[in-house]
């Protein structure tokens, strides 16, 4: 068996480029013929780890082309870099990752419709979660030749391990992921600053980006420079996630939410916004009572002090239908 990726990088910090890393090592791990194609170079090396040469996409799209013509087609090729899929001379899955908004006049909606259309109309798409593949068929009404559901993989044993390191912190509520307004930390500071008086927690975030000058901004307008901590980025977040009396994501829009399965890996319970319909696949049972409305500041509040009151087990039900092996297994489906 013989499988195929093509991705644009795997050495940031987002979730495509994590799910690619880890499919890539999954396959590998499974004694599968896994070849990876990369635009950019990466830090990751491996001999199956091809880079596409070339200055420009044409360039690089030339160069995957004569690469699979030279070799017997694969069984599976996934791709993220759909600009590419022209160079493609056999059949592929499009990975979709995140869900997608109209936003602005309506010039600008209709010229963002039609590049996601562009990107995924008539496609066979393989989308992280029920949630983004409903968002481009349902909510966009765009027409594809086939959608299947392989959830985005977690490496449950190596989150567990990279838990063990030792941190100084203690007692704190945490928030992980990129500093941009999507993420909308500046709900969660505040959300906190109408409860500080409540609890005596500290409120770590973990991340980096566009927005750290405005949230140490705001962090200094409440005067919670003793209470709000912005760590930047952090290779392992894990050991702060494990020690963490409970984890927020006050996000606007996220397509299957990371940071929500790992942190009910490491048993730390969540409070989340509702950011997506994926939030429904991961927040089940009695956990639905910790989603609460994007952009709603007191609801997010009340819901912080009802976690750290009390709350439910959490059961492995919650988190090992996205990890790896029931990805492998999804894909194997999936070939056959």
């Amino acid at each position: 068996m013989k499988i195929g990726m093509c991705v644009k990088s795997i050495d940031s910090k987002g979730g495509i480029q994590k799910n690619y890393k880890l499919w890539f090592e999954m396959f590998k791990q499974k004694g599968i013929d896994v070849t990876l194609f990369l635009l950019e170079d990466s830090n990751y090396k491996d001999k199956n780890i091809i880079l596409l040469e070339g200055d420009t996409i044409s360039k690089k799209g030339e160069f995957l082309k004569k690469e699979l013509e030279k070799r017997e087609k694969f069984n599976l090729f996934l791709l993220n870099a759909e600009y590419l899929k022209k160079y493609i001379n056999q059949d592929y899955f499009i990975t979709v990752h995140n869900t997608w908004e109209l936003r602005g006049n309506f010039i600008r909606r209709y010229l963002r419709l039609k590049k996601l259309k562009q990107k995924y109309q008539n496609e066979k798409l393989i989308g992280i979660s029920k949630s983004v593949l409903d968002n481009i068929t349902e909510n966009l009404n765009i027409k594809v030749k086939s959608k299947t559901v392989i959830y985005a993989p977690h490496d449950i044993e190596k989150v567990r391990e990279l838990s063990k390191e030792e941190i100084k912190e203690d007692n704190f509520i945490v928030s992980v992921g990129g500093l941009s307004k999507r993420k909308n930390y500046n709900l969660l500071i505040e959300s906190f600053n109408s409860i500080k008086d409540k609890i005596d927690l500290n409120l770590i975030i973990i991340g980096e980006g566009k927005e750290e000058k405005n949230l140490k901004e705001l962090i200094g307008k409440l005067n919670l420079e003793n209470r709000v901590k912005l760590l930047g980025f952090r290779e392992n977040p894990y050991p702060y996630i494990k020690k963490a009396k409970l984890l927020v994501s006050s996000s606007n829009s996220e397509g299957l939410p990371r940071v929500i399965v790992e942190a009910f890996v490491l048993n730390t319970p969540v409070v989340t916004t509702y950011s997506s319909k994926g939030i429904d696949e991961i927040m089940i049972d009695r956990l639905k009572e910790f989603v609460v409305p994007k952009k709603n500041k007191e609801k997010l509040s009340i819901a912080i002090l009802k976690a750290l009151k009390e709350y439910p087990t959490i059961k492995e039900d919650y988190y090992t239908k996205f990890s790896l092996q029931n990805s492998f297994d999804s894909f194997i489906k999936l070939i056959k």
